[in-house]
């Protein structure tokens, strides 16, 4: 069975840098977030496209697990959609639900937003990152996830990575 590791959080809170140092720390595959390459060079987004997204990013990852790594390590997963998708649209719809409640286990880490908000045209909330953590803290709890949350910034950062996923098993 892989160790898979999602990295979920609010924007901006180096969730990516983590990733590939995570990877390059277990010499692990990753899976980059869908959304970045599915939005680049748009201005808008609709429901359709976040759905798009979160397929993409489902197929993503399924592609890597195909290949039974050891571990694998994950630039965002499905609780990411979910929480977007409450933020824009409201409650979510039932391919979401149903995708979530069937995905492989795994393990969580919630990255703080204690590094500088790095403007990217593709981010949207740098005002919110604070509620936004909480929101995904409170969804991995009520969902009954294993997490740690991540804080720090450059090699403190992927420390902070590490024993979190020591303490959580």
């Amino acid at each position: 069975m892989t160790d898979i590791i999602a990295i979920v959080g609010p924007e901006s809170a180096g969730k990516t840098t983590l990733a590939v140092a995570l990877a390059g720390h277990f010499g692990a595959p990753w899976v980059a977030e869908y959304a970045r390459a599915w939005l680049a060079g748009r201005q808008d987004y609709a429901e359709r496209d976040v759905e798009r997204i979160g397929k993409g990013q489902m197929a993503a990852e399924a592609a890597a697990l195909h290949l039974r790594p050891t571990r694998l390590v994950l630039d965002t997963d499905l609780l990411v959609i979910l929480v977007w998708w409450r933020e824009k649209y409201g409650p979510p719809p039932a391919w979401l639900t149903d995708a979530l409640a069937r995905r492989p286990r795994r393990r969580y880490l919630l990255t703080r937003p204690d590094l500088p908000w790095a403007p990217d045209p593709l981010r949207e909330s740098p005002r919110d990152r604070e509620r936004l953590f909480a929101i995904y803290q409170a969804e991995l709890v009520a969902r009954g996830e294993q997490f740690g949350i991540v804080a720090g910034a450059g090699d403190a950062r992927l420390a902070s990575a590490l024993r979190a996923l020591n303490e959580i098993g």
